[in-house]
């Protein structure tokens, strides 16, 4: 997201045309990297947070009541005061705000310059009077080599020998150096290449700005965004979607980032769990071995002496020794009761490890299952549901303010191919939901032992072709953890043969009859219709 020269002259043609010749009705400091000036029907901010911006509001953002000292000195300075002017310095990300405003205490009008200079890190607002010195700026400035403090000669962080390319010829224009184009960021470098400097020049008269969308992020370019789609907005229009769509994008990976912990931490118990059972499964191997010394040592029991740590006998099956390690502090019948006690100890381990084998892997397969949809998310509304899934099972604590939040309820992907419908789940319950309602002659997809989405074919009473079929179970994989992958395989059947057993998590579902079709997830998620 480049707020770079070029999109400061487009923005600043806005604000010129909306606030010139109006008085500053107030200013304030948002917080303390913000100026904002009201004026009669708009508001124009001013940010220093990287991105550093200016942009023009048609309504108030919430602003502390208590001013901060920059914004006090400027109510002092120009509030009430007359915007005559506005302008930027060539192409450059520098402007200015002229204003005359009446001076109380000297009784005279006085002309100051309210400087912004959007250069990242550096960035500030500078207010400057007619002599060309500074009145206050936002951040004070002490370098030697520019210093910006009360009562010094205000220059400009301006390079005036870089190509204006509103202002040179463009027909002498040969070899063009890149590196001295005026206001142009890497990115609008990327595309002047791809448009040409007059297609360029043509676009910057344009009163909009491009607005495009590049991968899942939304952008905007003063410039045509070449092999983008694109409209055009009012620069104010453009850049608050993108602004709106950058935090919801953070939100999402915020609440997405908290899901995830919380389904990963139980994955990670129960693989624990998983391993421990493994190891008393592990112990049925010795089974046979500890019975058969235990009838060896009942059928010998009379020939063992107390005090040996060690006792040898044939095995009358195989002919072949076996030494029985014993307890010289036990008697013989004390040596067996503590085998066949150690016997019954390692079945009752192995059955009950048996029993439990089952509902752990079940319930990593659920776990499994459910962090692939935090995973493959793309809207907040769409983790809001799995959150109250999580809290369903559980996993999230219900309080009284999470009582209160806006129950959601979104739809599934649809896509379209060959004349027909493709409906994805998004979550487990969409899956749920989207399964039970199908039709008994729908086409149901999953990926083979792998978590993913569940995937309809609506038959609409129509036979489905093998290539819809394909495209599907390529839909299918897109949506599933082998996303990445190579050769994925996704089984396919009826939905007559899908059914849901009783007490399972959501999402959680059997089939039979069913064949399997190895396919290459789509890179990019085709376009939905």
């Amino acid at each position: 997201m480049p707020f770079d020269g070029l999109v400061l002259h487009k923005v600043l043609k806005e604000i010129k045309d909306n606030i010139v010749g109006d008085r500053i009705k107030n200013i304030y400091q948002p917080i303390k990297s913000q100026v904002l000036i009201q004026f009669s029907q708009s508001f124009v901010l001013l940010s220093l947070k990287s991105p550093s911006y200016v942009i023009l509001l048609s309504q108030k953002p919430n602003v502390p009541i208590q001013p901060a000292n920059f914004a006090q000195f400027l109510r002092k300075k120009i509030r009430n005061g007359r915007v005559i002017n506005v302008e930027q310095l060539g192409l450059d990300r520098i402007g200015f705000f002229e204003i005359e405003s009446y001076d109380q205490e000297n009784s005279t009008m006085r002309k100051y310059k309210l400087f912004f200079e959007l250069m990242g890190r550096n960035s500030n607002v500078i207010l400057v009077n007619e002599d060309n010195k500074v009145e206050e700026s936002l951040k004070r400035v002490y370098k030697k080599f520019r210093p910006i403090i009360p009562g010094v000669k205000y220059l400009p962080y301006y390079d005036d020998s870089q190509i204006n390319i509103l202002e040179v010829n463009i027909e002498n224009i040969e070899n063009i150096d890149y590196d001295r184009l005026m206001g142009f960021s890497k990115k609008s470098t990327g595309f002047l290449k791809e448009i040409g400097i007059q297609r360029a020049v043509k676009d910057l008269k344009k009163p909009y700005l491009f607005y495009f969308k590049e991968g899942n992020t939304y952008d905007f370019s003063a410039i045509t965004p070449n092999n983008f789609k694109y409209e055009g907005l009012k620069p104010s229009e453009a850049l608050l979607k993108v602004f709106q769509e950058r935090a919801n994008q953070s939100r999402l990976l915020e609440i997405k980032r908290d899901l995830e912990k919380r389904v990963k931490s139980e994955i990670d118990r129960l693989e624990k769990t998983k391993e421990q059972i493994l190891q008393d499964l592990n112990e049925e191997k010795n089974l046979m071995d500890l019975e058969k010394k235990g009838e060896l040592l009942q059928t010998y029991l009379y020939k063992i002496k107390k005090g040996e740590r060690y006792f040898t006998v044939t095995d009358w099956n195989t002919g072949e020794e076996v030494t029985i390690e014993i307890d010289p502090l036990l008697s013989p019948t004390q040596n067996l009761e503590k085998l066949y006690k150690n016997i019954k100890r390692t079945k009752s381990k192995v059955e009950h490890a048996k029993k439990r084998i089952k509902k752990v892997n079940n319930e990593l397969e659920y776990y499994n299952q459910l962090f692939e949809t935090i995973s493959s998310a793309e809207e907040i509304e769409t983790l809001i549901e799995i959150k109250e899934e999580m809290k369903d099972i559980g996993l999230i604590s219900e309080n009284k303010k999470s009582k209160r939040e806006r129950k959601v309820k979104t739809t599934f992907r649809k896509f379209n191919y060959k004349g027909f419908e493709i409906l994805v789940g998004k979550n487990n319950k969409q899956n749920d939901e989207l399964t039970r309602s199908a039709a008994q002659a729908d086409i149901w997809l999953h990926t083979h032992e792998i978590p993913g989405s569940h995937t309809i074919i609506k038959s609409s009473g129509k036979e489905i072709p093998e290539e819809v079929i394909d495209y599907a179970a390529k839909i299918a994989a897109t949506f599933s953890k082998a996303k990445m992958s190579s050769n994925v395989a996704v089984d396919y059947t009826q939905r007559k043969n899908v059914w849901k057993p009783k007490g399972a998590k959501p999402g959680m579902w059997l089939y039979k009859n069913y064949e399997t079709i190895i396919v290459e997830p789509f890179r990019e998620i085709p376009e939905k219709p």
